[in-house]
């Protein structure tokens, strides 16, 4: 059991702040030596000299962070393999970043809303790195310390003290209807629509029909209003009923989940349940059946899912980049269809890290070299393709949302996990669109763990670098400016390892019959799009990634 954090005095806490301000002059010295010899290679001493302002910036980097989060619950404990971590997270930046000259500005993370402190440590160096001042969020707690403590502190509770709140959708919501004109929250209102297990579907099914929506989910039937749409269906297409259903509800983490042959799925179904604070009242356990995806493709004889990061930095006009890095996450045991008793899998199922924490991780240009190119790139490109497609299905709902509140264009961003399958066919199968993706980095291997950090370090660090804190933040003036083709050319230089997918969006010619409310601003966009040779750059890098 953790331990609540002593209480710092007035002095410590002013000392604790006095020394992270001069690591911060640190790292920009350093960073600034960094850039300014980043040509002077042509002999021995250069290059020696080079070398030691690279590590004098990284070691800067590390003392920043460490200053940073050393507060946070779990850090004494990891010790070494933290250092490490941040070591790898400060070698892995390009010599440019972080910049030279950082804005300062304040920011809050509502570490007690994430699924563990180490969730936040990665997003938090970013901050840090691109000039942020901790100023809030209580650490997250064990649920006994937590209910002992009584803690109930978010950052839309202290909206004077922070430019910018990281947190998760419930709390960041909250804030974002409240949010003064300098304000940055994490979190793009409307998108509940597509990261809710009961939403996704309708708002496929509404945007492009059954057709399109059920190529890039698996037949799904809401619960209990399409019982009768679902026996349907059964009986009209027996030949296409794999035999197993997953009954779904909102939980996340890859919770929430019982799988049942088709002969019991009716039964299952109306199994009930309570919720605390709705005592008395009894629940339907399950709001989706889907047809489980029962030919998986397998690797070494082992099931696996594919999680693809998408940062959103702003809706108008709506602009998704996926980034190049991901994971391959593999069940710890072999696949066999009918491992599982009574609703329970068997860990050849399972390829959730929430669930298979310490299983076999690849990256994606690991998967793309065992796979070959001719069967990578068609299945690369179809999931850049369902990432457009899901996203843009939001965009009406985004704006029913958004109608009702005074939000400027550069005052929401988000970043999320998609959790794709592959069936033996080749087909990826999006299962969830999560939007806190976890950004913890735990493995009992120490090779895997670094695998891991690098891939999450360089998504975080690309998406906050996307977002130009430096540039434009935090500035009234500038937050209130609408967005035009210049900002999107600005982005697409800040975006790092982020492909952009804008090109990839629905229109009536490529998709006939959708009903995505395109606004002004996004059809400026997309006429830009075709004309912009640094657009067709990036497009082209999207279409060669992981090239083998």
């Amino acid at each position: 059991m953790s331990t609540p954090r002593p209480t710092r005095t007035a002095a410590a806490a002013a000392g604790a702040e006095a020394a992270a301000q001069a690591d911060c002059k640190i790292v920009c010295r350093a960073v600034s030596c960094s850039n300014s010899s980043s040509n002077a290679f042509t002999d021995n001493s250069r290059s020696s000299r080079s070398s030691r302002q690279q590590q004098q910036r990284r070691d800067a980097l590390i003392r920043l962070i460490t200053s940073r989060l050393g507060g946070m619950p779990g850090c004494s404990s990891r010790g070494s393999s933290l250092r490490e971590a941040l070591a790898g997270m400060a070698a892995t930046a390009a010599v440019p970043w972080p910049p030279s000259h950082p804005a300062r500005f304040r920011y809050w993370i509502d570490y007690q809303a994430f699924s563990s402190p180490e969730s936040a440590a990665l997003p938090e160096a970013a901050l840090v790195a691109l000039g942020g001042v901790k100023t809030g969020g209580p650490p997250k707690l064990d649920p006994v310390t937590a209910a002992r403590q009584k803690i109930r502190d978010y950052g839309y509770m202290h909206m004077d003290k922070w430019e910018l709140l990281l947190s998760i959708t419930a709390k960041a919501m909250l804030a974002a209807e409240v949010l003064r004109p300098h304000q940055v929250v994490s979190i793009v209102p409307g998108c509940l629509c597509i990261t809710r297990k009961t939403s996704l579907v309708r708002s496929l099914l509404n945007a492009y029909g059954p057709d399109t929506a059920f190529r890039l989910v698996p037949r799904t039937f809401k619960l209990p209003e399409e019982l009768d749409a679902w026996e349907a269906w059964l009986h009209a297409h027996p030949q296409q009923d794999t035999g197993l259903w997953m009954l779904k509800n909102n939980k996340q983490r890859g919770t929430g989940l019982r799988l049942v042959p088709t002969a019991a799925a009716f039964q299952a179904c109306f199994e009930t349940t309570t919720r605390p604070g709705l005592e008395g009242i009894t629940l339907y356990r399950w709001y989706l059946a889907q047809q489980y995806i029962n030919d998986p493709l397998l690797i070494n004889g082992r099931k696996f899912g594919v999680r693809l990061w998408v940062a959103v930095p702003g809706v108008s006009p709506l602009r998704v980049y996926l980034h190049r890095n991901g994971l391959a996450l593999f069940s710890s045991d072999a696949y066999r269809p009918a491992d599982f008793s009574g609703g329970s899998f068997g860990a050849g199922h399972i390829t959730n890290y929430a669930q298979n924490e310490n299983g076999d991780v690849w990256s994606l240009q690991q998967l793309a070299q065992h796979m070959g190119a001719s069967a990578w790139k068609p299945l690369w490109m179809q999931m850049a393709r369902a990432t457009a497609l899901v996203f843009a299905s939001a965009l009406r709902r985004i704006q029913e949302v958004q109608a009702a509140m005074d939000l400027r264009p550069r005052q929401t961003f988000q970043y999320f996990g998609l959790d794709f399958l592959v069936d033996a066919a080749l087909q990826p199968w999006l299962m969830e669109a999560n939007a806190t993706p976890s950004m913890k980095v735990a493995h009992e291997e120490p090779a895997t763990q670094q695998l891991i950090q690098a891939q999450k370090w360089d998504f975080v660090r690309d998406t906050f670098t996307l977002l130009r804190i430096q540039q434009h933040m935090f500035d009234e003036g500038a937050m209130a400016r609408p967005m035009g083709v210049s900002d999107v050319a600005a982005e697409l230089e800040a975006r790092g390892g982020l492909l952009p997918l804008m090109h990839l969006f629905p229109c009536e010619a490529s998709h006939p019959g959708t009903s995505i409310p395109w606004e002004q601003q996004d059809a400026a966009l997309q006429a830009w799009l075709g004309s912009s040779s640094s657009y067709q750059a990036a497009a082209a890098e999207l279409e060669a990634a992981h090239d083998v």
